[in-house]
Order: structure tokens, then sequence, then C-alpha cells
């Protein structure tokens, strides 16, 4: 459990031992302590927790997505207003349209964003046309920073449409937010009101950034939400799976394949979808899209070409990539005060907007560079060097606040409207009087009022999803930290493709190239019962 397992896999004699213990161990019709099946020992609560969210799943899935569709008009609206897009995407706006569940399964820049806005402007013409109304919508991430992210994005996103002045105004009022502030979720127990009796009020709900989400958070959703309700997951099966347990979209992500019902509802909208059909397809496989072309950093890029030999595992193509692309992809053998003034130049626009007290200049600033580590107390080690280097250079960084101190939230309050992930930082008001700004400078918060939070001029990776930077410096683990601890089993495969993929132009590695290899070649997938359950019920129901 504490490397986000679910199970625990057996040998076939520990199976005959477990199997007479019938007082702890159970078989799935019993409510035990363990629950044994076949070579998998789960604790009771997980094999209840999996078989629920399987159940949910399905049930969602199973509503009527395409009970009222206007087909001649949506099919139109697809083949004129829709060519500018991906054959992928435009095949993951049309099944959404019939499907009521959907996961849009991709990399950074891969226009998961793009495609979203482009189905809920549909879904929002084809229920004004249909039923003289628009529907209720909900964007939510499992962070601050996350949702953030995703607002903005989203409303970049439609610009690129033209629809009805009332479509877009009732889109440009959706604005994101945490799904613990979604579900009304307050510590220390994180309960929620809602519940299939008392569901939330919302037609369509998008979740974006589904790979940090896990099982207990999942499960708190999807029994929220009544069945008819249109769920919308985004998703890269690539990335960090969540912090707790589970592996959410690795476990939902899969080949497309249609029943061919479905496949004929496809047609009927896009004629040229090229979709497999099977008359018994797997459980999901039809609420699925994968998207694969990447609007950020071209294939070819020293970027591009970098994750894809990191997802591949391929060391020789990720060593040929630095090497084609030096100005893009750096090695930075150590760590030591010149990575301190390489940063502290870099950021010259952050420090002149903080000089100026521009709050506006400096968060847009602030998404230039970004320092990533593995581990939080290699972040804390980081800041603490770093506040060390500006004191040598004209800033009060031996002060506890000081005029361009980032900030990361790392505890929701909801009394003050701060979450975990939110970034601030500090600059002084029309007063002189330090204070925490927020949502990219428009909000200010008393320093006194702030939730527990952390310096953020470096950032963990799991703390980084949800966004993207011009440039990412990425440290590896301080040996020297934590000793005691597996510092390989946290630098893997997944961490490496999640810390690339947050530059948009430039990486830079501080270490020695046998460290990312060892990265490369630690590829820990998650033991999972999500998918079997899936099937379970799939028979069931």
């Amino acid at each position: 459990m504490d490397e986000g397992h679910t199970y625990l896999p057996l040998q076939s004699r520990q199976v005959n031992v477990l199997a007479n213990m019938p007082v702890l161990v159970g078989n799935a019709s019993e409510f035990k302590p363990f629950i044994l099946d076949k070579q998998r020992l789960f604790s009771g609560r997980l094999w209840q927790l999996e078989q629920q969210i399987a159940a949910h799943l399905l049930r969602l899935a199973r509503g009527n997505g395409a009970k009222i569709i206007d087909w001649h008009w949506a099919a139109e609206q697809l083949h004129y207003h829709f060519n500018h897009m991906a054959e992928a995407q435009k095949t993951a706006v049309a099944l959404a349209l019939i499907q009521p569940l959907m996961l849009i399964n991709g990399g950074p820049g891969t226009g998961k964003t793009t495609t979203v806005a482009s189905l809920l402007m549909l879904l929002c013409q084809n229920m004004l046309r249909t039923q003289n109304k628009l529907p209720r919508i909900v964007l939510a991430a499992p962070t601050g920073k996350a949702a953030a992210h995703m607002a903005d994005a989203f409303q970049v996103a439609l610009n690129r449409f033209s629809s009805d002045e009332g479509v877009e105004t009732h889109l440009r009022q959706v604005g994101g937010q945490t799904l613990h502030r979604l579900l009304k979720l307050r510590p220390p127990l994180l309960q929620t009101p809602y519940s299939q009796e008392n569901s939330l009020s919302a037609d369509i709900v998008v979740v974006d950034e589904v790979s940090m989400l896990d099982l207990s958070l999942l499960h708190t959703l999807l029994d929220a939400l009544k069945t008819g309700t249109r769920l919308i997951l985004l998703g890269d099966h690539n990335q960090l799976p969540a912090v707790g347990l589970g592996d959410v979209v690795r476990d939902l992500a899969q080949k497309t394949i249609l029943p061919r019902q479905t496949a004929e509802q496809l047609r009927r909208l896009l004629p040229e979808a090229k979709i497999d059909t099977e008359n018994h397809t797997p459980p999901l496989s039809a609420n699925v899209v994968t998207l694969s072309q990447s609007h950020r950093f071209d294939a070819e890029s020293g970027i591009g070409l970098l994750a894809s030999a990191v997802t591949q595992g391929n060391i020789t193509s990720a060593a040929q990539a630095f090497s084609e692309f030096p100005e893009e992809l750096v090695w930075r053998q150590i760590l030591s005060a010149k990575t301190h003034s390489d940063l502290y130049q870099i950021q010259q626009n952050y420090w002149q907007a903080v000089r100026q007290n521009n709050p506006a200049a400096v968060f847009a600033a602030l998404k230039q560079v970004m320092v990533l580590v593995v581990r939080r107390d290699d972040a804390t080690a980081f800041n603490q060097a770093y506040r060390d280097y500006l004191s040598l250079h004209e800033h009060s960084a031996q002060k506890t606040w000081f005029a361009g101190l980032p900030l990361m939230v790392s505890q929701n309050d909801y009394s003050v409207g701060l979450y975990n992930g939110d970034i601030g930082v500090v600059l002084p008001d029309k007063k002189g009087v330090l204070q925490a700004y927020f949502d990219g400078g428009s909000r200010c918060v008393a320093l006194s009022r702030l939730p527990e939070h952390e310096d953020a001029f470096a950032i963990t990776v799991h703390k980084s999803q949800g966004s993207e930077y011009d440039t990412v410096y990425l440290l590896p683990p301080n040996p020297a930290i934590n000793a005691e601890s597996d510092q390989t089993a946290l630098f893997s495969r997944a961490l490496l493709y999640t810390a690339i993929t947050r530059a948009k132009s430039r990486f830079v590695f501080l270490e020695l190239p046998e460290t990312f290899q060892a990265a490369l070649n630690t590829h820990s997938i998650r033991r999972s019962g999500l998918r079997t359950a899936l099937q379970e019920q799939n028979n069931i129901i």
C-alpha cells in the first residue's frame, strides 16, 4: 500500500496457507478483513473500494448519452467547423456526444483541453436545440494549480471556435475548482454531503489530471454523480500516478473498440472514423480515445524525442536526443553555485517584475523557469540554498518573508479560499506591506492568514503536474538526504516523463547520464484490481 498497490501477489503455497485461515481471510462474497482472489490478497476495504468504483463507472457509462442528439446538425458541425482538428480529436468529440462517460487520454499538448472545449460547445448547442436550455457544467482537478491551469487553457481554447453568443457567454462563466471544493470535503475526515441520494447538481463534469486521482477520491466523486450525468476524464497514462493508492488512467486507458451499435452511431456523426469493432468488447473500451499528436512540442523536437524515448525505455534514443539538441536538452553533471547563478540569471525578468511591483508580470515570469525535484526534502534543501544565494545579491532572503518569495500552499483552507497546490508570491501592497498574491496577481492574502505552505523556487515533480514552464531543471534525489529511504524507487521512468513534459522549450538534467539511465530502467507498474473488478462487474450487470 505504501507503494500504491492494492493487492499482494501470492505463491501457490501461500494461497494454501491463507485458505485455511477462515477467521481472517474470505472470498469475494464474504465480509472478512482480507479477501483472497486466486493468487491475489486484498484488504477487505480495498477489495470493496475497487468493486464499488467499477460498478459506478459501468453505471455512468450505461447512461443514455445518445438519447437526445440532433444527429444531422451534429454531423454537419463536425464536418464543416472542426476540420482543423486532428482525426483523433474529432473522434473523441463525436464519441463523447454518444457516450456519457469518456476518458480522453494523451500527453501534454495533444489537445485534450481543445477537444473538451469543442465538445462542450456542441453539447451546449445541442441541448439548446433539443431541450431549449443550457447544461450545468463543472470543471475540476485534484489540485488548485491544476484547476487554475485547466480553466485558463479552456478559456484560450474557446477562442478557436465560433458559437451562439448565449452559448459562448455560458461557457465563459465556467471556472475551474478543486475536487475537494466541488465535493465539499472537510478535514479531518474528508466526508462529503453528496451521495446517490443527494447527488451533485451538474449535467456535465469534466475532471483534468486524472492521473493524480487516488482510488478514494475517485470513489467519492463517482458516488456523488447521478446516472445520466456526463463525466469526461482527462489524463495521461504515462504520467506519475497519484500519491495515494491506484493508477486510475493506466487502469482505464486501452485501445478503442466499439460494439457495432455504437460504431454505427459514430459513423452517423463522423463517417470517416476508423475504429475497431467487435460484438463483445472489453469493459469501457468504447469509452476511451487516446490522442497522440502533440501541439506543444513537435515530435521531432528535442523534448518530443526525449519524452518518446523515455516512454519506450530506450536509453540509446534518449542519449541521441541530448546529443542532437544540445541547446534544448542539457546535461549539468553537478549541482553547485553555478546552478543557482544560472537560475538567477534566467529569472531576471522575474526579479525585474518584483522590483517594479507588478504582480501580473511576476506571475507571467514565474512560468519561465522551474526547478523540479523528486522528494519534498530535496525541495526544502534547494529552496534554503537558493535563499542563501539570493541573500548575497541584495535580497532579504534570510528573513521569513521577502519580496519575490514564491509559495505553494500545501493544505486546503476553505475559510481563506486557498487549496493544496495553489501558487502565490510575496509582494508589497500599495502601502508597502508584504502580502501573498494569488490567482495570477489579482488577489492578495494577509501573510498571517496563509494556510500551511512551502517555499516554491523548487517543487516536487508530483506538485508540478498540471503545469508547464519554458525551462525545467530536474534535480535527482540527494542521497545525503533521507539516506535510509529508497531513493531509486521514487526516481522512475514515469517521474522522468512527467518532468520532461512540463518543459516547453528547454530541459536541464542536473546529474550524471548514469543517473538518468537508472531512472529510465526503473519502471514499476502498480498492481491494481480495478481492471478485473470491471470485468467481474460487467459480467454481473
